[in-house]
């Protein structure tokens, strides 16, 4: 009796189990160079989107997630630089090999389609750090030529710079077979793209009503200056990087024409004055609530960040652009 009591416990035990990874997903990884730092994981899953924060000791990490639907797993350190992405459903383990120096050296086993997109990634390691034009052309010609393949639309969604071909991204989204784009993967990224290709991307910017530092409510109006720039950014390293100095840079020249308006688009308030904290900035630093997609920007159809849009008194856009250098190069052309 004792034996069958034994026998009918570990038959539960093993049930649970199963049950338990059937409901969610594992993901097992190592780092090149073995660093003990901690991690910020992150995606989209029924409706929601999820976060969590694990630690890779001597390289080694592991973490577990949970997604009805396949889902997108974003794996960044926790100054948010990307370290690499998988896709993931639940009952999977996958095995995952970063390289912190490089997102697009990744290695995955456990999921084919992770598998095919870090090849992918691997391969063409080299013309998709280049970004731009040279990147989205890799992108395209794989998507015209694996057209019944999810992998094309992950890469549309995560890689191709739609922001300098917002044309060319929609023909290719509208390019690949409707059962290899799921709404769990397109709609976001569709609804972002329309509003770049929308007629208001193009109308004039209207007063933004921002919170400031100390909490307080104020209004940025381009009225107020010959000309404005709003430059658009997150948490993302690139705000370190690229648009704290060239807001320095600005700051510097004193262009007596031009008002600033240095807008953090981060999900939380608290988020947002932690990250700028060091900037120790004299100039206007602001905060709006729903990111770019919130009330008051979002006629700009901003389609990344960082993003900077320049504009007149009136409002009329005069250059939109992701980057820090075509918007300084023509910040100095009006200068002149």
């Amino acid at each position: 009796m004792k034996k069958a009591y034994l026998g009918i416990s570990a038959a539960l035990c093993l049930a649970a189990v199963a049950c338990t990874n059937n409901e969610q997903f594992r993901v097992n990884g190592i780092i090149e160079g073995k660093p003990t730092l901690n991690l910020r994981i992150g995606y989209y899953a029924d409706g929601v989107y999820r976060t969590q924060i694990t630690a890779a000791r001597e390289g080694e990490f592991e973490f577990f997630g949970s997604a009805r639907q396949p889902a997108v797993v974003d794996i960044y350190d926790y100054d948010y630089r990307l370290l690499g992405r998988l896709y993931a459903r639940n009952g999977q383990t996958l095995e995952v090999k970063l390289a912190r120096s490089n997102p697009y050296d990744i290695s995955i086993s456990g999921d084919e389609v992770s598998s095919q997109w870090a090849d992918f990634l691997r391969q063409n390691a080299d013309s998709l750090q280049a970004g731009g034009l040279i990147s989205n052309g890799v992108i395209a010609r794989y998507i015209d030529s694996h057209r019944d393949n999810i992998l094309s639309t992950l890469l549309l969604t995560t890689t191709f710079d739609s922001a300098i071909q917002p044309e060319l991204a929609d023909s290719l989204l509208a390019m690949i077979e409707p059962a290899a784009r799921p709404s769990t993967l397109t709609d976001g990224y569709n609804y972002l793209l329309q509003r770049v290709v929308s007629e208001t991307a193009s109308e004039p910017v209207l007063p933004v009503r921002y919170l400031d530092r100390d909490d307080s409510v104020r209004v940025f109006k381009p009225s107020d200056k010959a000309y404005s720039i709003i430059l658009m950014s997150d948490a993302d390293p690139w705000r370190a990087d690229s648009v704290v100095p060239f807001i320095r840079r600005i700051e510097k020249e004193k262009h007596k024409k031009l008002a600033l308006l240095d807008l953090g688009l981060d999900a939380e308030f608290s988020e947002w004055k932690r990250i700028t904290a060091p900037d120790s900035a004299k100039w206007a630093q602001a905060w709006v609530p729903g990111g770019v997609v919130a009330a008051s920007i979002e006629r700009l159809a901003v389609p990344r960040l960082p993003y900077y849009v320049v504009c007149d008194s009136t409002g009329e856009q005069l250059c939109r652009t992701p980057w820090a250098s075509v918007a300084e190069k023509f910040l100095e052309s009006i200068a002149k």
